[in-house]
């Protein structure tokens, strides 16, 4: 009898200290809080979780020499990509740097500042999205007239500006053609719905001229893997999530 009173004392200290533990991941506003280590994270590494943190590298190939080093608790990359290309430019002492990332960093918002800041960025587009789980034709193969505004699709059909729409906060406007998609053979290679609706951000010009430089220099991503390769080789494993950006200066003026 006096085992069993034990194990319930100690179910209810269990249940009360996961009670305290749910308090205060509800008081701290965080999606997650350690237990061993306040200000580290849960992150996704080579097919795992770890508990660690999310390591920022700018590597400048040149001279090959690490620019920049910032540690994070962020279990993602995204909005990570400016302020690490800002600091490595001013440890670099240069007016304009290029920046090459990986599909984690890919987010038009942060893109779009690195622009604005004078960073010229090479982002890979995430290959996601219902369309590439469904084998649907992609957004990326709508090509878009600026002038005429609007979208050419894969069976030669325009799709006109229907109405405007919200994507996190960015103005957005979709384009659609209900009377071409209805006759179109290439329909069931389209969309499973009556119609294909394809959201264009008011902004997007900015990923279309990024798409072109990297259509322009595909050579940048491979060289952007040997620098991860050098940087893993030299930190050896552990328990961090290293994205590694690659970048090239231009000197100060």
């Amino acid at each position: 009898m006096g085992n069993l009173e034990e194990k319930i004392s100690a179910i209810k200290e269990r249940r009360a200290h996961l009670e305290a533990c749910r308090a205060e991941l509800q008081a701290s506003g965080e999606d997650q809080i350690s237990l061993t280590d306040p200000d580290a994270r849960a992150l996704p590494s080579s097919n795992r979780i770890g508990v660690g943190y999310n390591i920022q590298i700018a590597v400048d190939t040149k001279h090959k020499l690490i620019a920049e080093q910032q540690v994070h608790n962020s279990v993602s990359d995204l909005g990570l990509l400016t302020e690490t290309a800002n600091a490595a430019r001013a440890n670099l002492g240069v007016d304009h740097i290029d920046v090459v990332a990986d599909r984690g960093y890919y987010k038009i918002e942060d893109i779009e500042d690195c622009e604005a800041a004078g960073v010229t960025r090479y982002v890979s587009k995430p290959l996601r999205g219902s369309s590439v789980k469904n084998g649907f034709f992609t957004k990326e193969q709508f090509h878009y007239d600026a002038d005429a505004d609007n979208l050419m699709c894969p069976g030669g059909r325009k799709l006109e500006p229907k109405y405007k729409s919200k994507i996190r906060d960015n103005d957005a406007m979709t384009y659609v053609n209900r009377k071409a998609c209805k006759s179109c053979d290439l329909r069931v290679r389209c969309t499973n719905a009556a119609f294909q609706k394809v959201a264009r951000y008011a902004n997007e010009a900015i990923l279309d001229r990024m798409a072109e430089r990297l259509t322009a220099r595909p050579e940048v991503m491979d060289q952007r893997r040997e620098s991860v390769a050098r940087v893993r080789n030299g930190w050896g494993k552990g328990t961090f999530s290293r994205a590694v950006l690659k970048m090239s200066g231009a000197s100060s003026v």
